[in-house]
């Protein structure tokens, strides 16, 4: 089990040693993480947990062996040192593993230089899975669309999701992800984009990246190498700041405010209706940032061959993203419940509050922070989202985490007392049916991984 828990973390940490070993010395009880995700037991995660059981014991015997009176300080360091055993482990498999990772990619593009297909990448800080599932109900009016799954957008996941379901299809849509600069580039080496959507910039996984700069530097990637046209959200300031200062072939900026118009909120969050391009469309969707996305992936649609009528027919049927500001209604309870638990930005908090303040009854939030790898800015973001909290909302849930007590901080500096500190998910959750009442809104604000707890 305490391998298993070291494997587990690693795995969350991208394999990488040495935030893996910072976290697993900063964290003395990170064997009793509530392993609420599991490992995804890949050839690479088991050949890790084999090679760290032969090291450990290996090591247990030849040290017992020369030191048989020392047996039991032996174990105890031994103990001490196996998350480096873990990391031994992972070096030594690091040549095979980068074998078999170039000969997936060298098959990924070479199923892809076999097809004449469309390729399209979308990345960003924030939006990017809302804005793929958007494209994806949209292109697929008209064409046979394949999209990359929710957890697939790194480059040897995309390039095993190209093996294997990469067929007849017209229209191939891949989600980027990237933690450090260089990431996205490499995953557009496998797929050569013909078209790209920026989505948005700011400051996700700032810890890691270093800085807003090389965030900016690592986004800009997809849109330097795709080959057609570059479709930039413009209502993203990030991006209307920094597009000419890289080499871009095409690019188009869409501001949602110039092709949409005439917007109204539903009632009882039934969605939204608008114009686009003077087309009369309404969709389920809840948020109204949802209309850059919608205003981009349009776009693109009718640059590749869709008319307003096709792509409005297919913006009536994009269905709630899951997680994703995601209406539920108990009617036994007369509560509802807005799942925005995978939200993991500042944008998303915002926006999650105002779909929340159209609630009629109480208004509620769960949260554990919300915001993770925010690294300096976290203090300064968490206390403006308490701000925001305070300002907005009737009853706040916390979950105890790194940064609830920034967010705990500004709400006392807000004068605002209705909010309590829970020390785990499973506690808040029990504890939601003493809080809710007939006609509450309850807003679910994301769910970290156990690693951030």
């Amino acid at each position: 089990m305490i391998i298993r828990n070291l494997i587990y973390i690693l795995q969350s940490e991208n394999y990488i040693a040495k935030r893996f070993i910072i976290y697993v010395y900063k964290h003395l009880k990170w064997w009793r993480l509530q392993n609420r995700q599991k490992i995804v037991w890949t050839k690479k995660a088991v050949l890790i947990y084999c090679l760290t059981i032969v090291l450990f014991f290996g090591l247990l015997l030849l040290g017992t062996r020369l030191w048989a009176w020392w047996a039991f300080w032996v174990l105890l360091f031994l103990t001490i040192i196996l998350p480096w055993l873990v990391v031994v482990s992972l070096m030594i498999i690091w040549p095979i593993d980068y074998l078999l990772k170039q000969n997936i990619f060298r098959q990924a593009k070479k199923n892809i230089a076999q097809k004449k297909i469309i390729k399209i990448g979308i990345t960003g800080s924030y939006g990017k899975t809302s804005t793929k599932e958007i494209l994806t109900k949209i292109l697929s009016e008209k064409y046979k669309v394949l999209k990359t799954p929710e957890n697939i957008n790194t480059d040897i996941g995309v390039a095993k999701f190209i093996i294997d379901k990469l067929k007849d299809q017209e229209v191939l849509i891949v989600e980027m992800g990237a933690y450090k600069i260089g990431e996205i580039k490499s995953i557009c080496q496998i797929v050569s984009p013909d078209y790209s959507i920026l989505v948005g910039i700011n400051e996700t996984h700032l810890e890691r990246f270093g800085s807003m700069g090389n965030i900016i530097k690592a986004k800009f990637e997809l849109a330097m190498v795709t080959s057609k046209i570059s479709f930039l959200n413009f209502d993203d300031q990030r991006i209307v700041e920094n597009y000419q200062r890289f080499a871009i072939k095409q690019a188009v900026g869409i501001k949602y405010q110039e092709l949409i118009s005439e917007v109204t909120v539903k009632k009882d969050f039934q969605g939204l209706e608008f114009k686009l391009w003077g087309t009369e469309m309404n969709c389920r969707l809840l948020a109204e940032h949802n209309l850059s996305l919608i205003a981009l992936s349009a776009e693109l649609a009718r640059e590749i061959g869709m008319t307003a009528e096709e792509i409005g027919r297919a913006v009536a049927k994009i269905d709630y993203i899951p997680h994703r500001l995601q209406p539920i209604h108990n009617t036994v309870a007369d509560v509802w419940v807005i799942d925005d638990s995978y939200n993991a930005n500042l944008a998303g908090v915002i926006s999650g509050v105002e779909v929340l303040k159209r609630a009629k009854g109480r208004k509620l939030v769960l949260t554990p922070g919300p915001l993770v790898e925010l690294g300096e800015e976290s203090k300064e973001i968490h206390k403006k989202i308490g701000q925001i909290y305070a300002k907005s909302v009737d009853f706040i849930l916390l979950i105890k985490s790194r940064e609830t007590s920034y967010v705990a901080e500004a709400l006392k500096e807000c004068n605002f007392i209705n909010y309590k500190i829970y020390k785990d998910t499973d506690e808040a959750h029990q504890d939601l049916k003493n809080i809710l009442e007939k006609g509450d809104t309850i807003l679910f604000q994301n769910d970290w991984p156990d690693i951030y707890f």
